[in-house]
């Protein structure tokens, strides 16, 4: 295949279709989430096959009723073009259906209407194929005219009274009920922004979508019902002009915290993607900033990254609760922005899992309308767009936190830190999209060495994942043949940043080539991972001379933060494990030697 799938679905998908084209039958690797669909107007005739059709009617309602399948159980991929009773090679019969007729009729066969994405890709044997990729839905969905079906095993079979009842005990997507409110009521400056955004994609289909007339355009959203013309309340939102006496959004800019407001955006009444091209165009002019660059000379730039900021406020539109009277606020305060949004973290997401986990949106039918708008990512990676942007750019990552009945997203900027900007600059680009070697490196500008255990709760993932992460970051390299990390050279497990990485990040490092003294806290960082430490270590990390490295050493064991662990105790071969003093677990922040030096961890 020619894409890279992130998602689970997507990944189930890829894999299975190399096993199909290595000779596997391709109804054995079906699954409950994966499904091989032939396009029914390519027919094989003899050693020929018959040219296809752009649109096919029995095909479209074969695939609404797979759809439906998927979604009235765990989601799914339905794969397009592919015999499923044939292997290898000759299963991969290829399609000429067209993606955006695909998705919209699958989107008028379904009750309630089902949006899908329909994605081209490509077999191993240059085939065109489509992939139907369709999430869990929070209710239960038919094809026109059938019965209610979801996917079991490989299999999609009638649904029970009790199948039918738990899918509707699941949720009710908010969102997706239709209002009162019709065309009549849309905002023409909401069409407008929503033209200039999808042109903005440059995306050829994207582009065609922005050319339909206004009905025909808001019908292939998804946001207006086709049989009786009525706006979904994804569509009132979006386009709709209310009467409502609140807003949407809530913009305050301020050039510090607790300063005189300078502009504020709360006009009542108009339609939200009105207010988001109004507030997004406000950041953008608050948000440029001159700073000094090298040799004296001055750049303009972000304080906050552009892709981080617009991330940040789409989540809170996609994921807020709507039944709320509430707005979102955004709060502009210098270089940092904050916004918060009522309610709480979607199903099955937590702190501890939020870059990491595909979850089902508050709001589907908003998210997908978003998605098609390409205002929001088509795969979910928003949070780990937030978080790349922000850490290229030498800034911490986002501070995502849930209150009582809030979601707090907190960018912090600023100039971009030099240092780190020369490194990621010379990335290559599969590295600079790679959230996990951009945590890495954030890891790594504050502490000298990481590993799978260190690593894993920063990308939130499991050690195998997190070792995988550190496989591609040692396989990157910088200026030439250099590496960005390397391993330890004491033999020791873990990984460092490699020397040219260094020497780029030296002024930026707290480790690295410091006085020995402020020094003293990283090495017990050491201890505290390792469970021992060695001169060769302090040499390797901080870049200490063989006398200064046995100097800290022996005075941390004066100290009683250290005891010799070795049999020996001079010369090579001795090694170093925690003494009495050494500091509690958790006391390591602002923990300071008695021979001077202090750190903050």
């Amino acid at each position: 295949m020619t894409s890279t799938w992130r998602d689970p679905r997507r990944a189930e998908a890829s894999t299975a279709l190399a096993t199909v084209y290595a000779g596997l039958r391709a109804a054995d690797v079906e699954t409950e989430t994966l499904d091989f669909k032939e396009d029914q107007s390519r027919r094989s005739m003899g050693s020929s096959m018959t040219a296809g059709g752009t649109q096919h009617e029995p095909t479209a309602r074969d695939l609404a009723d797979a759809a439906c399948c998927f979604a009235n159980a765990r989601g799914g991929v339905a794969i397009v073009g592919v015999d499923d009773k044939a292997a290898g090679p000759a299963a991969f019969i290829g399609t000429d259906l067209n993606p955006e007729w695909l998705r919209h009729r699958i989107w008028e066969l379904t009750d309630p209407h089902l949006a899908v994405d329909v994605e081209t890709i490509s077999a191993e044997g240059g085939e065109r194929l489509l992939a139907v990729v369709v999430s869990a839905g929070l209710t239960a969905h038919k094809a026109s005219g059938g019965r209610y079906k979801h996917r079991v095993g490989a299999h999609c079979v009638e649904m029970t009274g009790v199948d039918h009842a738990a899918l509707v005990r699941r949720y009710v997507d908010w969102s997706a009920e239709l209002t009162p409110m019709r065309f009549a009521d849309v905002d023409l400056a909401a069409l407008l922004v929503a033209r200039q955004v999808l042109r903005a994609t440059e995306e050829a289909s994207r582009v065609a979508l922005a050319s339909r007339p206004d009905e025909e355009l808001l019908r292939a959203l998804g946001v207006l019902d086709p049989a009786i013309g009525r706006l979904t309340r994804a569509g009132a939102l979006l386009f709709a002009v209310t009467d409502n006496d609140r807003s949407h959004l809530d913009y305050i800019r301020r050039v510090r915290p607790g300063a005189d407001t300078q502009v504020r955006l709360d006009e009542p009444g108009r339609s939200l993607l009105v207010e988001f091209n109004e507030v997004e165009f406000s950041i953008r002019l608050a948000n440029q900033r001159v700073h000094p660059v090298r040799l004296g000379a001055r750049g303009i730039g972000d304080a906050i990254p552009r892709p981080a900021a617009r991330e940040a406020i789409i989540n809170a539109i996609m994921h807020r609760d709507w039944t709320r009277p509430e707005a979102i606020t955004i709060e502009h305060l210098g270089d940092q922005l904050v916004v918060t949004s009522p309610g709480r973290f979607p199903s099955g997401v937590n702190i501890s899992n939020v870059l990491t986990t595909t979850s089902r949106p508050t709001n589907p039918h908003l998210a997908n309308v978003m998605r098609s708008l390409r205002l929001a990512e088509r795969e979910a990676i928003g949070v780990d767009r937030m978080y790349r942007e922000m850490i290229l750019l030498g800034h911490r990552p986002p501070v995502i936190t849930q209150t009582t009945d809030a979601v707090r997203c907190v960018l912090i900027g600023g100039n971009p830190v030099e240092p780190v900007t020369d490194l990621t600059s010379l990335l290559s680009d599969d590295a600079r999209a790679d959230v996990d070697i951009a945590l890495i490196i954030y890891r790594l500008l504050d502490h000298p060495r990481v590993d799978e255990g260190v690593l894993a709760p920063l990308l939130q993932k499991s050690q195998e994942e997190a070792a995988e992460a550190l496989a591609r970051a040692r396989r990157e390299g910088i200026g030439g043949s250099s590496m960005l990390i390397t391993s330890m050279s004491t033999g020791r497990t873990g990984f460092r940043f490699g020397d040219a990485a260094r020497e780029l990040l030296a002024a930026r490092l707290p480790y690295f080539r410091v006085p020995p003294k402020e020094a003293k806290p990283f090495v017990v960082e050491l201890v505290t991972e390792q469970g021992s430490v060695r001169a060769g270590d302090l040499i390797d990390c901080f870049g200490l001379r063989s006398m200064q490295a046995s100097r800290v050493l022996s005075e941390l064991r004066d100290e009683g933060a250290l005891a010799i662990g070795s049999a020996k105790t001079v010369g090579q071969g001795v090694f170093y494990i925690a003494g009495p003093q050494f500091p509690a677990a958790g006391t390591l922040a602002g923990w300071t030697s008695r021979g001077g030096g202090t750190a903050q961890f």
